[in-house]
């Protein structure tokens, strides 16, 4: 019995180390005009802070400005490119990383963070 127990601990540690919250890219409708503009809305869920957004931030301020605005859904986020060219495009992608964000919600659908960056970003 103590064996069973701590097996199922031991995973289920496993998986909540690995857990990261949901974030929704919401302006899947209107994509085109979202890379052209250079400006993206996401829906952070609750596993994310304002401060910890604000802190990754932070260190890509000369790429793209955050803003993150908390809502009863969780945190609405701004993401605006001070200049329109590949380098700022693709360090959005580490602002990602950053937060260990893996994935992305894209209309209901699971989308990797370098299949996102790729499609919707550059």
């Amino acid at each position: 019995m103590k064996k069973i127990l701590g097996i199922v601990l031991g995973m289920f540690l496993t998986v909540a180390t690995f857990a990261n919250g949901v974030v929704t890219y919401s302006d899947a409708a209107t994509a085109e005009k979202s890379k052209t503009e250079g400006v993206f809305n996401f829906q952070f869920d609750s596993n994310f802070t304002v401060e910890d957004i604000n802190k990754t931030a932070n260190y890509y301020t000369s790429y793209f400005t955050v803003t993150p605005l908390a809502t009863a859904d969780g945190i609405a986020v701004l993401i605006k490119l001070n200049d329109d060219n590949e380098m700022a495009r693709r360090i959005v992608t580490r602002f990602f990383v950053s937060l260990e964000v893996r994935e992305i919600m894209v209309e209901g659908a699971v989308v990797l963070i370098d299949d996102f960056i790729a499609k919707y970003v550059m």
